[in-house]
């Protein structure tokens, strides 16, 4: 009995330290909570280093039918060139035939890195569009969703060719 009171005790008396120290020194409280988080997320980054979203990404935008036939174009592309946590870039798209062309040009894709995940606001070329999206890197893919858009583009009847969601593979 006397060593379950004393447990309790001992117990009671960490707790009341721990309260006490998270009253009066709330910041050094919250460092102590956070610092060995952040030293091992720092260590994990640094052993496995930021995600490369640099070369040349593409996905085949033709049915398997249009495939068979030799069908031309029907492509959408990413190039991303990322510094550090920035990346800027160009988007393509054809539509299967090559009736529709949005050739890019510039730098129609500039974004940050934050994390695993790559946020990108892409424009057209075609129509000055802008819409923003993710990409994130999984098993050698890059799988891009447009989430939102930015501004629509000039002429409103006319398609932006921006790729709304997909996963692309590395071909430079």
């Amino acid at each position: 009995m006397t060593i379950r009171f004393a447990r309790c005790h001992s117990l009671h008396l960490q707790h009341s330290a721990a309260l006490h120290t998270l009253r009066e020194h709330p910041m050094k409280a919250l460092l102590r909570l956070l610092l060995p988080a952040s030293l091992a997320l720092h260590t994990a980054i640094a052993i496995a280093g930021p995600p490369e979203f640099s070369g040349t990404w593409s996905i085949d935008l033709r049915n398997a039918a249009e495939r068979l036939k030799g069908a031309d174009c029907g492509v959408a592309a990413f190039e991303l060139l990322q510094q550090s946590d920035r990346i800027t870039g160009n988007h393509t798209m054809t539509t299967v035939g090559c009736g529709r062309l949005n050739d890019g040009g510039g730098e129609t894709v500039k974004g940050v890195v934050v994390g695993n995940t790559a946020v990108l606001v892409v424009t057209s070329s075609r129509t000055g569009a802008v819409v923003m999206g993710t990409a994130e890197l999984h098993g050698g893919a890059l799988h891009w969703n447009t989430r939102e858009e930015i501004r629509g583009g000039e002429p409103t009847w006319d398609v932006d060719l921006i790729l709304q969601k997909g996963v692309l593979v590395r071909s430079k």
